[in-house]
């Protein structure tokens, strides 16, 4: 995929924005998108960046077939990190409101819950996800634990960088602990899809990286 052909581009949102218009209603889906473009691309971001919406669209480009609502899965693709400040625990729900309030009157409001429900769905707590697209939105989200090594080290130390005000002591552990309660669940990726595809690896590589932590920690 070139650059001129990416899956970010407005031509593949519109064509989402449209098939879901209500009749009547204004197509604003040129301004919307233009601000989520911006969004992605504030000062500060080094992960949740178009760069991670990219990847994770050419993860639901796999699965979509197999999704209930693939529309409804690829605006809370776009929409999930569309707020993003470092450190704050209620980026997924400013994200999730910001998406209802702008398609208010434009969207059928059941397909803005089931949106609104993917999206809160990446806050990744304790509560057991029944829903099948939900569950493929969480995995599409921690997919880059599942990939090849050096792009989850890539990636892990991209989240490291938006987090600058934590010392490597504060950072580090936490970013454990998240890690550990996902592999203490029964199953790190939910979906059967991504279990079979990326499970494996991922446990590989928080093991590694369990490893690789200690020793950046002990040259702290």
């Amino acid at each position: 995929m070139t650059q001129n052909n990416r899956l970010t581009d407005f031509s593949s949102f519109q064509a989402i924005w449209r098939r879901n218009l209500l009749a009547g209603a204004d197509d604003n889906s040129q301004a919307i998108h233009q601000q989520l473009i911006k969004a992605y691309q504030e000062p500060g971001r080094f992960y949740h960046t178009l760069d991670h919406i990219e990847c994770c669209l050419g993860l639901f480009e796999d699965i979509k077939d197999i999704a209930h609502n693939a529309d409804a899965l690829a605006l809370s693709i776009w929409f999930h990190d569309a707020i993003y400040e470092p450190g704050a625990d209620d980026n997924e729900q400013r994200s999730a409101d910001w998406f209802m309030d702008e398609t208010k009157n434009m969207l059928e409001d059941s397909f803005r819950d089931t949106v609104y429900t993917h999206i809160m769905a990446t806050l990744h707590g304790d509560a057991e996800i029944t829903d099948h697209d939900s569950r493929l939105m969480i995995d599409i989200d921690l997919s880059s634990f599942g990939m090849p090594w050096p792009i989850f080290l890539r990636d892990s130390e991209r989240v490291r960088k938006e987090l600058p005000h934590l010392t490597d002591t504060e950072f580090y552990p936490k970013q454990c602990a998240f890690s550990q309660g996902l592999l203490e669940k029964p199953r790190f990726f939910q979906s059967e899809y991504f279990f079979q595809h990326y499970e494996a690896q991922a446990r590989q590589n928080l093991t590694d990286y369990y490893h690789y932590i200690e020793k950046k920690l002990a040259q702290a």
